[in-house]
């Protein structure tokens, strides 16, 4: 009685299997196998293969449960394809178009734009100051935008379509020859979003605690506020490439300042107290640069 039984139940599995298997390819077929069962009925099986022995040999089959609104042709076309955790892998190993070369011919930094030429086609290519880095940080801080490069330099960017001219090309991510950066700011201007961005920190943590709730919220709305913060800094950090340069620039505008205020020695009052000003302003930068990790560093001798 029980190899029966169990045979009369491997046989309708198989029945209704093999019913699905070819039901969703189309009605007929599911006429012509008579499968008492609709679609929506079926119940897929992990192990699709069973051969006429299997029915009477006293296993458990694992059932699956019913996938809701899947079709057996979904299954087929799924079976192969990759897990999302795989996709996402693939989308972040999925390498960018390939660089165009070119050299800057122009520079309008009143306007905040350049002109490419490129190298292979001679095809003069529109270069936005703000289109040179496409990061949210340096798009919210476009408006210090000022890039350290010069007529003739090499670089090697990315194109598309002019969005005011669809017959010509612009230029983005671009970056030096090789690969590096281009610096986009001044490191007055690194320091100036710094300060702002610090600031704002300020004003946002003075209103996370004035506002009546509880203290697990205000902890997560403060950490929130500090990355948000720290964001631009890190961006304004990350532009200043060469720390002897930007000291000996700074301390050079120290002595611009010395220089003016002796050549008008007689026009001041108090040339002491000038000079002593002009100083500790240095040193004041000289203080925020170190925050920001610029510090003078030993040359090696050659």
């Amino acid at each position: 009685m029980k190899l029966g039984a169990m045979a009369s139940t491997g046989s309708k599995r198989l029945l209704l299997q093999l019913g699905r298997n070819i039901s969703y390819f189309g009605g007929r077929s599911c006429a012509l196998y008579r499968c008492p069962m609709q679609p929506s009925q079926h119940t897929p099986i992990k192990n699709t293969f069973f051969s006429s022995t299997a029915a009477a040999i006293d296993v458990e089959v694992e059932v699956e449960e019913p996938v809701k609104n899947t079709t057996y042709s979904d299954l087929i076309r799924n079976r192969n394809k990759p897990s999302e955790k795989t996709f996402e892998k693939s989308i972040e190993k999925e390498e960018k178009p390939p660089f165009t070369y070119g050299h800057i011919r122009y520079i309008n930094k009143e306007k905040g734009y350049a002109i490419i030429r490129d190298e292979v086609s001679n095809e003069q290519i529109h270069l936005k100051f703000t289109n040179i880095d496409i990061s949210e940080s340096a798009q919210h801080n476009a408006k210090f935008v000022n890039p350290v490069f010069s007529t003739g330099a090499r670089v090697r960017f990315q194109v598309m379509p002019n969005p005011r001219n669809s017959a010509a090309m612009s230029a983005y991510d671009v970056q030096r020859w090789n690969g590096n950066k281009i610096p986009l700011l001044h490191y007055k201007d690194a320091l100036t979003i710094a300060l702002k961005s610090r600031a704002w920190l300020g004003h946002r943590c003075y209103e996370i605690l004035d506002e009546e709730q509880d203290a697990a919220a205000m902890s997560e709305q403060i950490r929130q506020a500090y990355e948000d913060s720290n964001k631009s800094t890190e961006w304004a950090r990350s532009q200043l490439t060469d720390s002897n340069k930007i000291i000996k620039e700074c301390k050079a505008e120290l002595g611009n300042e010395v220089f003016d205020i002796l050549e008008n020695i007689y026009q001041i009052d108090d040339v002491q107290r000038k000079v002593e000003e002009a100083f500790l302003r240095c040193e004041r930068t000289l203080k925020e640069l170190e925050l920001l990790g610029i510090r003078e560093e030993e040359e090696e001798p050659r």
